[in-house]
């Protein structure tokens, strides 16, 4: 069974958010756990201007300052929240105020500039936890190595869940069966190959699903994350999980507003 926590885009799917793919939707669940899984992208102290992993411009925007991460953690440290990963989902029932920290693509700046504020929190006898959602043959080079992705695995403090293999838009590729499969199956099975770590969680890039891509990530993972914004609830589906983008001009006030239930 999982353990538990540490302590401290575009939806084209016509479905309803609350349906019986969610673990959490059994008759012995009678109330929802509702929580936020914070997405962010890569990090800079400088205004950047590169490439992401599909090879095209990234707002400035997705670039957290390394300072800022910094005191939003310790937001999340100082108000009690509890940092968990997609091993720790069936958890949550027992778990107080829940928060997910997201990265996608995978860029060298998360073990450059994340990496480094996780490990001063640990020092400090924190375990702030984190996923990063990984693009395994990105068209941008300057991404993750192998050997540094076996590094931050072995820490602890980052697991590595699947972001496809080529940053493609599932929803748009959806028609080709071929391709989808292999887009869901062969990273899953390359970040496994590198961490020695099960891989249980695809984010969509660009946010695109729909009904074909949510049932056949369903034969190979056990959550697909979103870019639908909101707090999650375990009520919806755990192939449409929802998240709340954290912007570069962020404020601590503005991180804290962010964390308000709806």
């Amino acid at each position: 069974m999982f353990a538990g926590c540490s302590q401290s885009g575009v939806n084209t799917d016509n479905n309803t958010d609350t349906d019986s793919e969610s673990v959490f939707s059994e008759d012995n669940y009678k109330e929802p756990v509702s929580f936020p899984v914070l997405m962010y992208h890569t990090s800079s102290e400088e205004d950047p201007a590169v490439e992401n992993a599909d090879g095209r411009i990234v707002d400035p925007d997705l670039f957290i300052k390394p300072s800022e991460f910094d005191r939003q953690i310790k937001y999340l440290i100082d108000n009690n929240y509890n940092f968990c990963i997609f091993d720790d989902w069936y958890s949550l029932y027992n778990i107080e105020n829940p928060v997910f920290i997201t990265f996608d693509d995978g860029y060298i700046e998360n073990y450059t500039e994340i990496f480094p504020v996780l490990q001063k929190y640990q020092k400090d006898g924190y375990d702030v936890k984190i996923t990063i959602f990984l693009v395994t043959e990105p068209a941008k080079k300057e991404i993750l190595t192998p050997e540094i992705i076996r590094e931050m695995s072995d820490s602890g403090l980052v697991k590595f869940e699947s972001h496809t293999v080529t940053h493609a838009n599932l929803a748009e590729i959806s028609g080709d069966s071929e391709r989808l499969e292999r887009e869901l199956r062969d990273s899953k099975s390359k970040i496994e190959r590198q961490t020695g770590r099960t891989v249980h969680a695809i984010s969509y890039p660009g946010g695109g699903y729909n009904q074909t891509v949510t049932e056949k990530a369903g034969e190979f993972y056990q959550f697909g994350i979103s870019t639908d914004w909101g707090f999650h609830r375990t009520d919806i589906s755990d192939f449409k999980i929802r998240r709340l983008a954290v912007g570069r001009n962020a404020s601590i006030e503005d991180f804290a507003r962010l964390l308000r239930k709806e």
